[in-house]
């Protein structure tokens, strides 16, 4: 378009410039033959200049015949206008900067809106995706059992395609060393609902077992070798074929993991053939296999219809197995709605409030171009007087804020590139999708959008109040500034308090979610985090397998944290996943100096010692709340039907209530015991040390990898990033929502200031 554009210009100027070629030679010819009449060279002029008539006249009737008369008024007026923005930098930049504040702000809330609300996911046919759950009524956990899902993929007419999954980590030997990665472990109908093609090799076949390399995980650790593809790596202990490498532009999109799996979101490194086991007779001891369901409808099929038939067939199942299949509910959503989950509202809020700060602008570039306006009556009175028609100078207020809203919106756009790459960097999981926020098409298009509607609403503004003008009373004052009118102060102040009030709007929103904020992260936790590493690992491989490897490996490592240089306390926790009689999930098991490594506060009785002859117990607060109102705890036994011959153990302390995952999670019932008498699956080493612990932790995560290097250390990091982490949602929400009052109050401050100092510039009082 712009070429377009300039090539007229230069077709203009051409044909302007050969017009005068032509006007000046008819007069010289003309001049000539008087002169060969006998006049003389003045009067051979004057005669000739005379019979042509109005030379301004006459270009301006031929250009009228080349070039529309629209856009000739137009160029003129666009040439105005960017005189104006040069003969006034100051108020053009603040106008400038004003609209690019607000129009950035809102094209990057929309980028991230069009991203996770609008934009489709990258799957063949994603309308069609659905996520299908069996919860149970008391937990979180939305499985499905393999004997429904083999039930379903075998009988349910309203799918096309059925797939099984679970998001888990494993660990993997990539040569030099071994590591722990996310996996997908999938049964074969992934393939066909994800679309992908691998870039090398192939997908597992059916029945086969083999793994599927991200590109990413196959150019880090296995440095672009194709020869890699066809070849077995050990896997958890396994030799494993690895059967593809997927093109670097997949990418899975896929619902977190769910929070008891311990697994972290974020990029998948491989992914791994899972095959469904046929289960056993049926019996209450009946073994099955779990997994996370996707499946894609028919063409033309409704959620409900399939919902009915899954739930007919899965009625049929619970029958087969009796007692092994405890009641459920069936729930099947869109794929698109449970990624999104909960984000869905907090960004159609944040949407909102994004919208009231550009209104705000809109206010503030109004109330400045108001106040311009009114010095520009006596400008607009003369070039009335002259001949232009108030449509023209409607026109030409309309064309000068197009090109403020044009270069603010260009200024918008490259603010919200840098607040989206801020965004992105820091909080990469706040929001699901976050990732994939780009400045399409349609993002550019809606700031387009935006910046055409802003100029419009705030050009029109002064246009109508100047229009309304007086002609003779501008020029008769003769004064080189004209005072405003009343209906322009009117519009003025009620521009100025519009934008108050919008700004403490979003003030008040701010300070609200800030009060809850600091809420979730002063309350006492429970413990002290500060100065506190943790690591992770998970026992993997046939020899741990045998618990007392698994306590020999705790014990080895529990020597070399406590002997490493800075480390003033440590200790481990584990979950044991059990299940106890007083419905307690996940009883952790734990070193003696695990209180001390985190700061645990001890309210009642003791902590657990490394030496402790028989299991005992500690629970925290809300467990005692719950089971033992009114009584003291300490002493009391509670049964531990997962620890040997022992079926009861001796509560020997409390503690106070932790939130060591979730911040904003409340307080589950706890019991803490010995890890030597219990069954450690994964560990996390706690370690207070005297220093920062980002610089203390790879010299430490070194000295406990050398307890066994086929065990590899993860998730390294602080214990108070790992709690900011958990509140990486609200950490979003505040951070947008307090960017957005204190643009928002600025914008107000700003068009105050304006107003104050156009009255004291034009002699005007307070209160006229």
């Amino acid at each position: 378009m712009s070429g377009v554009l300039l090539d007229l210009i230069r077709m203009k100027r051409k044909a302007l410039d050969d017009l005068d070629t032509d006007i000046r030679d008819h007069l010289e010819r003309e001049m000539a033959d008087n002169i060969d009449r006998g006049m003389t060279p003045d009067d051979a002029r004057a005669a000739a200049l005379k019979r042509f008539g109005s030379i301004a006249l006459a270009k301006e009737d031929t250009r009228a015949v080349w070039i529309p008369v629209w856009f000739d008024q137009l160029m003129q007026d666009v040439r105005y206008g960017l005189r104006m923005i040069r003969r006034t930098p100051a108020f053009s930049a603040v106008v400038m900067l004003t609209l690019a504040l607000g129009i950035g702000l809102t094209t990057a809330v929309f980028s991230v809106v069009n991203a996770v609300l609008v934009r489709p996911l990258s799957y063949p046919n994603a309308d069609r995706l659905v996520w299908i759950a069996t919860p149970e009524e008391r937990s979180n956990e939305e499985l499905v059992m393999s004997p429904d899902l083999m039930a379903w993929r075998d009988q349910a007419q309203s799918l096309d395609r059925l797939a099984g999954f679970f998001i888990g980590g494993e660990r993997i030997d990539v040569g030099d060393e071994v590591v722990q990665a996310r996996v997908v472990a999938a049964t074969d109908g992934f393939w066909d609902l994800a679309g992908a093609r691998p870039a090398l090799g192939t997908v597992p076949r059916p029945g086969e077992q083999g793994i599927v390399l991200s590109h990413a995980f196959f150019e880090r650790w296995f440095r672009g070798d194709p020869g890699v593809v066809g070849r077995a790596v050990p896997l958890n202990g396994r030799p494993t074929a690895v059967t593809g490498v997927l093109p670097p532009g997949f990418r899975v999109q896929l619902p977190p993991p769910p929070a008891w799996s311990g697994v972290q979101s974020g990029e998948v490194d491989f992914y791994r053939a899972s095959i469904i086991q046929p289960p056993g007779p049926p019996g209450p001891a009946t073994a099955v296999q779990l997994f996370e369901v996707i499946g894609r409808l028919k063409p033309g099929l409704s959620l409900a219809r399939a919902h009915d038939e899954l739930d007919a067939i899965r009625a049929n199942t619970e029958k087969a197995f009796g007692a092994q299949f405890r009641p459920r509910r069936l729930r099947i959503v869109l794929l698109a709605d449970k990624i999104v989950g909960g984000a869905r509202r907090s960004l159609i809020v944040l949407l909102a409030a994004v919208v009231l700060v550009l209104l705000i602008a809109c206010a503030n570039v109004a109330n400045l171009l108001l106040a311009r306006g009114s010095t520009r009556q006596r400008e607009v009175a003369i070039r009335t007087a002259v001949g232009a028609g108030r449509s023209r100078m409607l026109r030409q207020f309309l064309v000068e804020s197009l090109m403020l809203a044009a270069i603010g919106g260009t200024a918008g756009v490259l603010v919200a590139r840098l607040a989206l790459a801020g965004l992105v960097r820091v909080l990469p999981e706040a929001v699901p999708r976050l990732v994939e926020t780009t400045m399409d098409a349609r993002v550019l298009a809606f700031a387009a959008a935006v910046s055409v509607a802003t100029a419009i609403v705030c050009g029109l503004a002064p246009a109508f109040t100047v229009r309304k003008t007086s002609v003779h009373d501008v020029l008769k004052d003769g004064a080189r500034m004209a005072s405003a009118s009343a209906g322009s102060l009117r519009a003025r102040k009620t521009l100025v308090a519009a934008e108050l009030a919008l700004s403490v709007v979003l003030l008040v929103g701010a300070g609200l979610m800030l009060r809850s904020f600091w809420r979730i992260t002063e309350n006492p936790a429970g413990f002290a985090p500060e100065r506190v590493l943790t690591m992770r690992m998970q026992f993997s491989g046939p020899r741990y397998r045998e618990n007392t490897n698994r306590i020999a490996y705790v014990d080895e490592l529990l020597q070399r944290a406590r002997r490493a240089p800075g480390v003033e306390a440590a200790g481990v926790s584990s979950s044991a996943d059990s299940r106890m009689r007083l419905d307690i999930e996940g009883a952790p098991d734990v070193s003696d100096g695990y209180a001390d490594a985190i700061g645990m506060r001890v309210v009642k009785g003791r902590w657990i010692r490394d030496d402790e002859p028989a299991p005992v117990f500690v629970m925290n607060e809300a467990l005692a709340r719950q089971y033992l109102a009114g009584q003291d705890p300490i002493g009391k036994r509670v049964r531990l039907p997962w620890v040997g011959n022992q079926s009861f153990a001796t509560v020997v302390g409390v503690v106070a209530d932790l939130r060591y995952s979730k911040l904003d999670a409340r307080s589950e019932p706890e019991l803490f015991t010995d890890y030597r008498h219990g069954r450690p699956f994964g560990l996390t080493v706690a370690m207070r040390v005297a220093g920062d612990p980002t610089k203390a932790a790879p010299p430490i995560r070194a000295l406990l990898a050398g307890a066994d290097r086929t065990q590899p250390i993860f998730d390294v990091k602080p214990l108070d990033v790992a709690l900011a982490d958990s509140i990486a949602p609200r950490r979003f929400n505040l951070l947008l929502l307090g960017m957005f009052a204190g643009s928002a109050l600025v914008l107000a401050l700003v068009g105050i200031y304006g107003m104050i100092a156009h009255w004291a510039q034009s002699g005007m009082t307070w209160c006229g």
